[in-house]
């Protein structure tokens, strides 16, 4: 899945470049700058028990059977960081084409609970999909993105440009279970079952899609060097998935993390080596 993001956002970025056209001469040069970006972010944790194993200590009804559970859950991700990056721009100065590198610092965290399933009241018994709680916790993210940019002939004189972004981003992220239930093939009591927690890094890469407005500005020295930007932006995440094997009861227990976002993104940054 990792690589079809990958092959779909190099698909992006080269059509990005074609758009650009072959003559980019004149205006370039690097920037640096600060970016801040808040983003609805929806993930989504699919579990399954799979007790078909013939060998399963597992007991009837529930031998032999797959239980499937499913939950979502939502946050506002606030993040800040860093960019830097190189622009060019064709001879008639009509357009640019800038390369981005960042990295962010995330808050968002969404967290839920699965309803559980299986054939008893509490679906807390051994072979049934438990009621876990679960969490995504969003850490750090490194992107690379691209900007193709026009200065229509109304925005020129305000020192104002569209642009179409897309990109990719790795995350480095930490999804974490409680979990509470019996791992006993006989069925037990409340005060018999197991509790615990579970928790495992997942790095999944992003393809992101947006359009910007850039508005150039300064003075003296500073004159048109400096640019603030929002961008309007959808991603989506590649998706996690692991198998946890449980050997003692062959019981296995595929994972999923799958997530996409729609978010904002203002930035500022100082531009070196423009021409104007």
């Amino acid at each position: 899945m990792k690589m079809r993001k990958l092959r779909a956002a190099g698909l992006g970025a080269a059509s990005l470049l074609i758009l650009a056209g072959a003559s980019l001469a004149q205006e370039r040069g690097f920037y640096a700058g600060y970016t801040v970006s808040a983003e609805q972010f929806d993930a989504t944790f699919s579990k399954s028990v799979d007790n078909t194993d013939p060998d399963t200590l597992v007991p009837e009804p529930r031998r032999g059977m797959v239980f499937h559970d499913q939950d979502s859950a939502d946050t506002v991700d606030i993040a800040a960081g860093f960019v830097v990056g190189y622009r060019t721009a064709p001879g008639d100065g009509d357009a640019y084409l800038s390369t981005e590198l960042d990295v962010m610092f995330h808050s968002g965290e969404p967290d839920g609970r699965l309803a559980g399933v299986g054939t008893s009241p509490d679906r807390k018994q051994l072979g049934e999909s438990w009621p876990d709680a679960w969490s995504l916790d969003k850490k750090r993210s490194y992107g690379l993105t691209l900007r193709l940019g026009f200065l229509p002939d109304s925005l020129q004189s305000r020192d104002m440009s569209l642009y179409l972004l897309g990109g990719v981003r790795l995350f480095k992220s930490r999804f974490s279970t409680t979990f509470e239930g019996c791992l006993n093939a006989e069925p037990c009591s409340a005060s018999e079952f197991v509790s615990g927690s579970d928790g495992r890094d997942v790095d999944p890469v992003a393809t992101t899609w947006g359009l910007g407005l850039e508005r150039r500005f300064g003075s003296g020295e500073y004159a048109r060097r400096i640019a603030l930007r929002f961008e309007a932006t959808y991603s989506q995440y590649g998706d996690e998935s692991w198998v946890a094997d449980f050997p003692d009861v062959r019981v296995t227990v595929p994972s999923m993390v799958e997530a996409e976002g729609i978010g904002v993104t203002v930035s500022m940054v100082r531009l070196f080596g423009v021409a104007d």
